[in-house]
């Protein structure tokens, strides 16, 4: 029974690495030294699936098989969905997102004619429509389309998202078209990132029933992300010279657009609600009876107090953690965890494990529409959240175009508060402070667009002594350079940062972006200049190299972080709350700067431009505040390390296990050496 329940840990642990990052490579760098203690799970069923179409090509076509990501991608679900899922994330969130980003500053300052600190202001709003996508998720997976919770939700985003962004394009040039503009942006957004949260929803699903092809799906949608990134970054710059920005919008429009032919054709494989249901329902039986069973061995033990006296084969099984499972369903006193009323059946007991549960599903419209009762039932608490956080946007929205800096203060302060209050009454204690923490990763260092953009771009007439960048070197150059820079710092994160801790790495990696920032104060005092430095050479090796490595180093180990402790059957809800809460992070980080901006620190970029306060406006948004990361760090990140496994409450699993076993078998306490640093 021992040998089993090891087997099952072992399975179960392969869903560590099943989420947005390729964590197999921390995971294989700490384990190099235990692989001749792990069985065989390469022999299992696991890892010989192979999908029929995916049979099909490779019969056809045998050298597809051997490209190492698409492949293994194929093996477990197939050409179709392995197409269409990078194929949607090229189109939607890479090319079309990417050009209406680059295009924002042409059409605010060039095409609107806006000033500096009204773009500062309307920026944070690019970011809003990212901040509720966790209303979105909700709502699909409660409220089901003509059978299906994902499929035309995607395809009615990608048409909506479409037309706004025409909408946007066909703006009038005049000063009054901006605050439309930005609520066009707003919407426009919020339709991307609808297909962005329901498609991980599907491939997270996809993913925990194959998980063997889970990294490999995750590094290939995330090629076709940052490879149209650069493609975005090539169309819009010269674009954007030639005062055409709205040119670029037009193709975001259209790349929107054919996205939702492969929602109409469910390329996808999504199944209909009732499938769906039934199959998570089944799954989620199956993990509380076998969490049940590993408490109810382990209870056997400690009644029993037969630890010692079991023969070597259970007693090397109980040195062994119990699994991820079992230690997230239970409190460390031992008891059912009631944070896991998530999306856990609470059905009594154990039941046959492949007796088919009665679905609560009901119907209305005559079968258009399907409400999944019992998902809201379950989840009542994480959709009051993220209602309150989409109504919370809405207002943040109105009150950025329509308040007075007052009222923008005013409505900072209240949706802070009201939104982290409810983390902590919605989510499990850890988890909370883990979105107050991204909240407060991407809010501490303030975003300044409307200065720094306004003075790299200042026209000859306006600043003579400025950088007088083109749209060509600052969107494309600079943005083809730092890409391909991130890229090398994600495929070295592994072997830098994969055993150290995890508040040292996000700390660390926090600093760089902080000392990155001293080359646009170095740039903007013109020091650059007295040493013999061009403006060019300076700022391509600061803001496009420097500070996109720091960044994408700073945001591989939240994401690790958020993967690690993520409830299983619940990871695209709460990964979206969580995610969405840092995305009001940084839309509020860019409200602040326009708050300093207006208070105390105004800058002027029209006729004869001004840029005296920038060098305050960046010592104190990206030097000062963000030194506030470092009790925070302390005080909101468990005492980790990135290659650990941690449940819910924060705990090391492996080091939790132990101490359990020490319990049953009657020991002392964790020795000093193996107390946690």
């Amino acid at each position: 029974m021992a040998a089993n329940y090891r087997e099952d840990r072992e399975k179960d642990n392969e869903f560590n690495s099943r989420l947005r990052v390729n964590l197999s490579a921390i995971d294989d760098i700490d384990n190099v030294n235990q692989a001749d203690d792990k069985p065989d799970e390469a022999a299992g069923e696991e890892g010989h699936y192979v999908h029929p179409d995916a049979r099909a090509l490779f019969e056809k076509m045998p050298c597809l098989e051997r490209i190492p990501i698409f492949g293994k991608s194929c093996q477990g679900y197939g050409p179709r969905c392995t197409f269409s899922l990078g194929l949607v994330y090229f189109l939607n969130k890479g090319v079309g997102y990417s050009l209406i980003n680059y295009a924002c500053f042409s059409m605010f300052t060039s095409r609107f004619g806006v000033s500096g600190v009204r773009y500062q202001r309307l920026a944070s709003i690019a970011k809003l429509g990212f901040s509720i996508k966790a209303f979105a998720a909700m709502t699909s997976d409660s409220l089901a389309i003509f059978g299906y919770t994902k499929r035309w939700y995607c395809a009615a985003a990608c048409i909506v998202g479409a037309a706004l962004t025409v909408g946007y394009g066909c703006l009038p040039k005049k000063e009054s078209s901006a605050d439309i503009a930005a609520g066009f942006i707003f919407l426009t957004s919020f339709c991307i990132a609808n297909v962005d949260i329901l498609s991980e929803g599907h491939y997270s699903r996809l993913m925990r029933r194959r998980p063997a092809s889970g990294p490999s799906l995750i590094s290939w949608i995330w090629w076709f992300i940052l490879s149209a990134t650069i493609v975005g970054a090539v169309i819009q710059g010269p674009l954007s010279d030639k005062e055409l920005p709205q040119v670029g919008l037009f193709i975001a429009a259209a790349t929107q657009l054919l996205s939702a032919l492969f929602f109409v054709w469910n390329w996808y494989g999504e199944g209909t609600n009732r499938e769906e249901q039934l199959a998570d329902a089944l799954t989620l039986k199956r993990e509380l009876n076998r969490a049940l069973r590993e408490r109810q061995l382990v209870s056997s033990f400690r009644a029993t107090g037969s630890g010692k006296e079991e023969d070597g084969k259970a007693d090397s099984g109980l040195d062994k953690p119990v699994s991820a499972e079992a230690a997230a369903y239970y409190n460390a006193e031992g008891e059912l965890n009631g944070d896991f009323a998530l999306d856990t059946l609470h059905d009594g007991g154990e039941t046959a494990e492949d007796e088919a549960p009665a679905l609560n599903i009901v119907s209305c419209c005559g079968g258009i529409v399907e409400i999944n009762k019992g998902v809201c039932m379950r989840n009542w608490r994480i959709f009051v959240y993220s209602s309150l956080m989409a109504c919370s946007v809405i207002t943040m929205m109105c009150v950025t175009i329509l308040g007075t800096r007052w009222q923008l203060l005013y409505s900072c302060i209240a949706v802070v508060l009201a939104c982290g209050a409810c983390a902590f009454w919605a989510l499990p204690f850890l988890i909370a402070k883990v979105s107050i923490y991204f909240f407060s990763y991407a809010f501490l260092y303030l975003q300044l667009p409307g200065a720094l953009d306004s003075f790299y771009m200042a026209s000859k007439e306006c600043y003579p002594e400025g950088p007088h960048f083109s749209y060509v070197f600052y969107n494309t150059i600079g943005a083809v350079i730092g890409n391909l820079a991130g890229i090398a710092a994600v495929a070295a994160f592994p072997y830098l940062f994969s055993k150290h801790s995890l508040r040292f790495t996000l700390m660390f990696t926090y600093f760089i972006q902080v000392l990155a920032s001293a080359f646009d104060i170095i740039i903007v005092k013109r020091w650059n200049l007295y040493i013999g430095i061009p403006d060019h050479a300076m700022y391509l090796f600061g803001d496009a190299i420097v500070y996109e490595v720091s960044y994408y180093l700073a945001w591989m180990p939240t994401v690790i972080l958020l993967s690690r402790i993520c409830p299983r059957g619940s990871e695209s809800m709460v990964y979206a709350l969580v995610a969405g809460f840092g995305n009001l992070g940084a839309s509020m980080s860019n409200t602040v700067g326009s708050l300093l901006m207006e208070f105390k620190w105004p800058i002027t970029t029209k006729d004869t431009c001004d840029f005296s306060n920038v060098p305050m406006l960046l010592l104190i948004g990206h030097i000062l505040l963000p030194m506030l990361i470092v009790p925070l760090s302390f005080v909101l990140v468990p005492a980790a390390r990135i290659c650990d496994d941690i449940d819910v409450n924060g705990n090391i699993i492996k080091q939790k296990a132990r101490s359990l076993h020490r319990k049953q078998r009657r020991e002392p306490g964790e020795p000093i050496n193996e107390l946690p640093p």
